[in-house]
């Protein structure tokens, strides 16, 4: 499901009011008894707790909600990474911040399904800040915001920025420590120097002749330069879904890219580089003229079919991008 913004959020609140209307006054005890069912302290909502505790602008406390569809049946991965970067953002400020100043919350659309039908949200997930209109922490515009889901604001760290500089506090994401990931990397470095440390005393490296230290230095070439890297640092989903809820496996900008690309861009540039090989140093060895002839026919097609789709791909991710040979 896509990130929604077709609506404001004043619009957004304004057509709730009109149209659900709010029943009795807010309360902030009922929004921290449903956040302590919680683990991770996010208040989960219904219709009801939604336009009484969260809307009114007459309330003495802040209100993060994310409206959202985390049932496997919707598949809806940004979703699910959204609710993992908000409850590290919930943890922390439930652990080092005041608890009567911001509640973070979610709401299904399983718990708000005649809500949501109301309002036409179709593209979700959506976070919403509802300010104080009250109390010591009131902004001068209580009006509820719509936070903009870019790269950025999907870290905790991200997230925890722009919330703070929105309500005036100081928010400390609570990131586990990644134990397994820390204890993987000791293992790999000691078996990388085991490993190292065998080839140096088991293998004359020299007869291991050229050829196989050009493909290896062609491999980590082509590693480096499909996107492995950025990979390794944002930790990306593998692939996408579209519009249609077809797989994607191409995010149609530069600034953003799935796992799938590199290895699809990865293997495209090692097909090209291939056919070059092929038709440098081997093609012109061939006796026969006919096969020669075919050869050389065969790699310089697939070079340019290959190299056709590598612009197409570049035309996708850069839409200026002004090259293109056989492909859209």
């Amino acid at each position: 499901m896509r990130l929604l913004g077709a609506l404001g959020a004043l619009s957004f609140a304004g057509q709730l009011l009109l149209s659900c209307g709010v029943a009795g006054a807010q309360s902030l005890s009922e929004l921290q008894a449903l956040a302590k069912k919680d683990g991770d302290s996010l208040a989960r909502l219904d219709i009801e707790a939604f336009m009484k505790n969260v809307v009114p602008e007459s309330k003495n406390y802040a209100v993060v909600v994310q409206l959202t569809a985390l049932s496997p049946k919707y598949k809806c991965k940004p979703c699910v990474e959204l609710d993992k970067t908000l409850r590290t953002v919930a943890r922390g400020w439930n652990r080092h911040g005041d608890k009567d100043q911001i509640v973070f919350a979610s709401m299904d659309v399983e718990d708000g399904e005649e809500l949501f039908h109301k309002m036409k949200i179709e593209q979700i997930p959506r976070l919403m800040v509802f300010p104080a209109g009250a109390g010591p922490h009131a902004l001068a515009n209580a009006s509820p915001r719509e936070m903009s889901l870019k790269e950025e604001t999907m870290t905790p760290e991200g997230m925890s920025a722009k919330l703070g500089s929105l309500l005036g506090v100081a928010i400390k994401p609570d990131i586990p420590v990644n134990y397994g990931k820390y204890l993987r990397m000791t293992l790999a470095v000691q078996a990388a120097g085991a490993g190292a440390y065998l080839a140096y005393k088991l293998v004359n490296l020299r007869m291991l002749g050229r050829n196989l230290w050009a493909i290896a230095t062609i491999m980590f070439v082509l590693l480096m330069t499909s996107g492995f890297m950025w990979n390794k640092i944002n930790d990306p989903p593998y692939m996408g879904q579209a519009k249609g809820g077809e797989v994607a496996l191409f995010v149609p900008t530069n600034n953003q890219q799935f796992a799938v690309e590199t290895q699809i861009v990865a293997v495209t540039y090692a097909v090209c580089a291939l056919c070059i090989v092929i038709l440098v140093r081997h093609a012109p060895k061939i006796q026969s003229a006919d096969q020669r002839t075919f050869i050389t026919l065969l790699f310089v097609a697939v070079l340019m079919l290959m190299f056709s789709y590598l612009n197409s791909v570049f035309r996708l991710k850069m839409p200026g991008y002004p090259f293109k040979l056989l492909l859209e």
